[in-house]
Order: structure tokens, then sequence, then C-alpha cells
């Protein structure tokens, strides 16, 4: 079984070849906002380099978002172009997720300290995207997701985690960008004698194909598949709301 990994939902191309045990290949380049030039390319290359084509692979998985519009929908409809070519099954898992499991397998002692991870993109316009995982301290089921992906100012995030009242393990994009209002957050909370909140970290993590094709893996082989894939918007484009400002 061999699953090509697509994620372009941030301004990063990823992607990866390989199956539950490992990654035969990958490959990522910060795409500039060039999506479409750099996702074929970097796919043929990995599978020329294997001596590979599409119709050797078992499935391909694709990042659904949310993130950015345009890399999503090149993402998208190439994982099901390549997929319709092969007669082969689309796996898609939302960015956050893959984000969570990414830190959880990078950083186990940082984990270790938090009762709940949180994964948080930077979605512009002043807001962030951002779901939690209870962290079940086990290696066959480590996270398990208690809240939905989101879209939401700071201040939403900020009382999100507040009311949680757990120490909190924050990574992605949006916790680097807003790393200072989380610090104090927590510092407030620190001082307020709400202790849930102790344990901060933060890390720019961005979802990457290695990620999203181990998870990928794993639903391939117990048969989770699911019918289809749709992508995980959150809220209208940015070229919709600008035009609705005008």
């Amino acid at each position: 079984m061999k699953i090509l990994a697509i994620d372009t939902a941030t301004e990063q191309v990823s992607v990866a070849i390989g199956d539950a045990m490992r990654i035969d290949a990958a490959f990522c380049v910060a795409s500039e906002r060039r999506h479409v030039e750099a996702l074929v390319p970097a796919v043929s290359m990995l599978l020329g380099n294997l001596g590979m084509t599409v119709h050797d692979l078992s499935a391909i998985a694709v990042d659904v978002g949310p993130g950015l519009f345009t890399g999503m929908r090149v993402g998208l409809a190439t994982a099901q172009t390549l997929a319709d070519l092969a007669e082969i099954p689309v796996v898609g898992i939302d960015s956050l997720g893959i984000v969570a499991h990414g830190a959880h397998a990078a950083s186990p002692l940082d984990v270790d300290d938090a009762d709940i991870v949180l994964p948080v993109l930077d979605a512009r316009r002043s807001q962030v995207y951002w779901s939690m995982f209870r962290n079940n301290f086990s290696s066959t089921n480590p996270l398990e997701e208690v809240r939905r992906p989101r879209v939401g100012d700071v201040a939403e995030l900020l009382e999100d985690i507040m009311d949680r009242g757990q120490r909190a393990l924050v990574v992605g994009t949006g916790a680097s960008r807003y790393a200072e209002q989380l610090a104090t957050c927590a510092e407030t909370t620190r001082m307020g004698m709400r202790s849930g909140l102790e344990v901060f970290a933060f890390d720019p993590n961005v979802p990457q194909a290695t990620t999203l094709l181990r998870l990928a893996a794993s639903r391939v082989e117990s048969g989770a598949i699911g019918d289809g894939i749709e992508p995980l918007y959150l809220r209208p484009p940015d070229a919709e709301i600008n035009w609705v400002t005008r």
C-alpha cells in the first residue's frame, strides 16, 4: 500500500509518498501563493524518483483546510483528478488535526505537560482557525478531538482556552503570531490562581504532508476512508469579503 499525501492549505506546498511504516519520499517548498506551479512538478518528481506512477498508489490523502482558499482548491482539485485517473480513493483530513498530531509526534515532552493540545492557524484579517484535542496520554489513541474547527478573533480563542481551564499546548502559525497575547493570558490566569493554564508552548508548525500521510494510512488500513472530500472553509473567501466591504 502506497499513499500520496498532498498539503497546500498554507503558504507551503508539501508532498509525501509512503505507507503506515515509512516515508519513502517527501518534498516541501515555500510556494509564495504559487501552489499550481509547485504542486504538479513536486508530485511528478517524487513519483519519478521512486520509479512509480499514479497507478501504483492505493490512495491519495489531501488537506481539506481550513487554510488559504486558493491553495486548498489547488490541492483538492489535484488530489481528486489523480484519484479519478488511478481509480483510487481520496482521504481528506483537516489542517488543524494535522498540526496537532504533528506537534504531538515531534514534541512528546511538551505534550506530556499538557492536558489539551490546541492547533491554531493564522486566518489573517486578525482572525485565527483553531480546534482542541484532549491529550489521552496513550500510544494507541493519543489525541481526541473535543472541539471542532472554528474561526474567530484572538479574544474568542483566549476565552475558549480559559473556559476549558486546563494546561494547554498551543501550536501552529496562529500561536506564533499571537504569542504575546497568549502569554499575557497565561500570566493573568496564574495571578488569578487559575493554574490550568500554566503550560504554554508556541510553535510555528504548519500542516505537513508526512503527518497527513501517517494519519491517512491509519484510516485506509481501518477502512474509515469516507465518501469523497469536501473543503472546510469556515468563512467566505477573502475576495468575497472584499467585494461585500466595498
